[in-house]
């Protein structure tokens, strides 16, 4: 990986500023950052549980705060007990769960508080994609943080990866993505709820055919939590890749627009050029092509002899809608809501349905997932979509003939899509490939 020297650290940091407006920053433990999301989605992630719409915008302080205190009123409420009371019929039993001392307290606490964290997190959602607008001018923040216990780096990840292993345990999600303080706060509060649901035994009872007790030992005012807490950490996992993921690519192209530009007049080659061979080569946004940057450097190809062009992607349309489009997110947004709807559906009616909870719950999930992203691919199945390029950055290297064939082997090892050689001597229109 290329190693700034000093003179060259100063002037990156000095020619891209931060600006006034900043949009991410990368520190050891965690990674934050402003981007687009839909506000009515901030709004849905809100009214499952206040403080996930918060958590989703990068709002964290403010996240666990409300997701603390819902968690607190609620138990002590038991207003998750009367939710089930009445969503099952029983109107009479949410009637007199409802009943107790300080429950009109905390019931006109309770309702003031919930719409103001919806209501928020929609004002949040929209202010945040014009300061992502806003923000596309400013630098991005340097690709590593080490500190004396902790690193993190921008690296390329699979969204898709992260959602799954979220929906393993969540929590490992958050790992995934390196995100150690969400991980801390999303396995604190998954392991809480596990344990005081007492889902596992219900699981044990379940796999040995007693469908009875597996509903009996379940705790409902612990156990409706988990729909939430199951589906939203695996969708901002795949959320926060997804961002990630751009936010490497605009990092490297700063760097490759700052570093390997320099030599503004790049000749064609000319007769009696003191470099005879020269390299195009294709490639897409990673590690690896900072690597093979690294390896020419080692062969005295450094951005006097190296030029690259991260190019943009044509998009047509919205810029909002594009962006989402372009990775899936459109998909994920309304295909994860539904979920959590079908989950929670499922579990609840699961206390009087045959099988249980766990198992509607587990199968709502699916269903909505599946529902979800259905209607979305029905109504976005007749709008025309742009295809995409198949690169992301042209590299052209000029050196001398005696170490072209070590380049060409650099470039093709580190992820070269496509690779042209070009040489002094040979007729024209005549290339080596």
């Amino acid at each position: 990986m290329y190693i700034f020297p000093i003179h060259e650290y100063s002037s990156y940091m000095h020619v891209h500023d931060l600006g006034r407006r900043r949009i991410a920053f990368l520190g050891a433990l965690h990674l934050n950052l402003i981007h687009r999301t839909r506000p009515w989605v901030a709004v849905a992630w809100s009214w499952f549980m206040p403080g996930f719409g918060h958590l989703l915008l990068g709002q964290y302080l403010l996240g666990w705060i409300l997701f603390a205190w819902e968690v607190a009123v609620n138990v002590e409420t038991h207003f998750n007990v009367a939710i089930l009371d009445t969503f099952t019929g029983h109107f009479t039993a949410a009637k007199q769960v409802l009943s107790h001392e300080q429950i009109g307290f905390l019931l006109f606490t309770y309702g003031p508080i919930f719409s103001f964290a919806a209501h928020h997190s929609y004002l949040i959602a929209k202010d945040a994609n014009l300061l992502t607008d806003i923000g596309q001018g400013a630098a991005p923040p340097l690709a590593m943080s080490i500190r004396q216990i902790e690193w993190n780096y921008l690296a390329k990840k699979n969204p898709v990866v992260g959602w799954l292993w979220s929906l393993l345990a969540p929590g490992v999600g958050a790992i995934y993505t390196h995100r150690v303080l969400t991980a801390f706060f999303e396995i604190a509060w998954w392991t809480t709820i596990i344990v005081k649901s007492n889902i596992l035994t219900s699981i044990a009872y379940l796999t040995t055919g007693q469908q009875q007790m597996a509903v009996r030992v379940l705790n409902p005012e612990w156990t409706l939590f988990i729909p939430s807490m199951f589906s939203f950490p695996a969708y901002y996992a795949y959320v926060i890749t997804v961002e990630r993921n751009k936010l490497f690519d605009r990092e490297q192209s700063v760097f490759l627009t700052s570093h390997y530009q320099k030599n503004w007049a790049f000749p064609l080659h000319n007769k009696g050029d003191a470099k005879p061979m020269r390299f195009v080569a294709s490639f897409d946004h990673s590690l690896q092509l900072e690597v093979a940057l690294s390896k020419l450097q080692q062969l005295h190809l450094g951005p006097e002899s190296v030029l690259a062009v991260p190019l943009v992607r044509r998009s047509d349309g919205p810029r909002a809608d594009t962006a989402n489009h372009a990775d899936q997110r459109a998909y994920f947004d309304l295909a994860s809501l539904a979920a959590a709807s079908g989950c929670f559906l499922g579990t609840v009616y699961g206390f009087i349905l045959p099988l249980g909870p766990v198992i509607w719950g587990l199968g709502g999930f699916a269903i909505g997932f599946a529902i979800g992203l259905f209607v979305k691919w029905i109504f976005n199945r007749r709008k025309r979509r742009t295809p995409s390029l198949p690169t992301e950055i042209v590299v052209v290297i000029e050196c001398e003939e005696d170490v072209a064939r070590q380049v060409e082997q650099i470039l093709w090892s580190h992820g070269a899509f496509a690779l042209a050689r070009v040489g002094l001597q040979e007729t024209p229109g005549q290339d080596a490939l």
